[in-house]
């Protein structure tokens, strides 16, 4: 299955527009999807927190440092060099791209202040003491430089990656019916079925990794709820179920009946266990849940279908964590 991989291009961005032009334009040549500030929209939200966003949703970073250190932020750090710490926080694969003599950068494109120059040598310290760094005097160089590192980055750290949707369904459509048609003649466990379909289940593999899916049904999942519209997805077909959440507090969270074919949603408070979830009465009648850590939600779909997400750890980056993040046990009913 063809995948293509979103990759974060750092910078500052006045002084290195052809440089970034450059970078871009190569990595569109080697499949990727290129991602950046040229693509920050008018928001509410602040510079910074748009940007790790972007940076969640990522599979490498790029960084290209020249001769100014950038924009400062309200806390007096450049927001490039957040960007490459919140990349090395969130063990993004990062390539560095450095300008090897900074004599040969005009005045013009290059820190005026003694400040400026400081933190310019205190974060190219930072890059080059902790990665492999690639040094360029020019762009050519510099493009050279960046085909080599993707394609090797990708074959050295692979990531998720993006696959078409149309692709995905008919791969893992394949799959199921290649096991389905060995499981009429055979008995057989699912590790082994696994070691029989090594290569057709890497498909199914893909899709249980991907950070808002997980096709199987029953299983775990963690994701970072303040992404991707606070949307984690179970099951396929007509047992799929769009979980929907938001932002309550480290002991509780919001669930919605909003996701695509969801009709309805009940609470079930603690103590109770998941397998046994659709036995306890439920009250479907409102849109919106607050369950706690331990409680279960049950989701109908559109087809009257049932499944159950049991909540296992909240985490609220408001409340002291480094990020949202949300921990459920799950299983699908029908």
């Amino acid at each position: 299955m063809k995948k293509k991989y979103q990759v974060f291009i750092s910078s500052t961005y006045a002084d290195l527009k052809e440089e970034r032009m450059a970078v871009t334009q190569c990595l569109l040549d080697n499949d990727c999807i290129p991602v950046g500030m040229e693509q920050f929209p008018a928001s509410g939200m602040s510079q910074m927190e748009y940007i790790k966003k972007m940076l969640d949703d990522c599979d490498y970073y790029i960084l290209i440092l020249a001769g100014r250190y950038g924009t400062l932020d309200k806390d007096g750090i450049g927001f490039t060099e957040k960007e490459f710490d919140y990349a090395c926080q969130k063990n993004i694969p990062i390539m560095s791209f450095v300008f090897e003599d900074s004599s040969l950068i005009p005045n013009g494109k290059s820190e005026q202040t003694d400040l400026g120059k400081k933190k310019l040598a205190a974060f190219r310290k930072k890059v080059c003491d902790s990665r492999m760094v690639n040094f360029h005097t020019n762009i050519d160089q510099l493009k050279a430089n960046v085909a080599t590192s993707i394609n090797k980055c990708i074959r050295d750290f692979p990531a998720i990656g993006w696959v078409r949707r149309d692709g995905f369904l008919n791969n893992n459509v394949d799959i199921e019916n290649e096991i389905s048609n060995y499981l009429e003649t055979h008995t057989i466990s699912e590790d082994e079925i696994k070691a029989l379909f090594t290569d057709t289940t890497e498909g199914l593999q893909i899709i249980t990794s991907t950070r808002y899916s997980n096709p199987k049904k029953s299983g775990q999942f963690t994701f970072d709820y303040s992404n991707n519209n606070g949307e984690f997805t179970i099951g396929y077909d007509k047992n799929t179920f769009v979980t929907k959440w938001s932002k309550a507090s480290n002991t509780s969270i919001y669930a919605y009946k909003d996701g695509t074919g969801i009709i309805a949603i009940a609470r079930i408070k603690a103590p109770a266990e998941l397998q046994d979830a659709l036995n306890y009465p439920c009250d479907f009648s409102s849109r919106c849940r607050t369950p706690q850590i331990g409680d279960i939600i049950i989701w109908k779909n559109e087809h009257g279908n049932y499944a159950g997400t049991k909540i296992i750890s909240i985490k609220d980056d408001t409340r002291g964590a480094d990020h949202d993040e949300l921990t459920c046990e799950y299983i699908i009913y029908n």
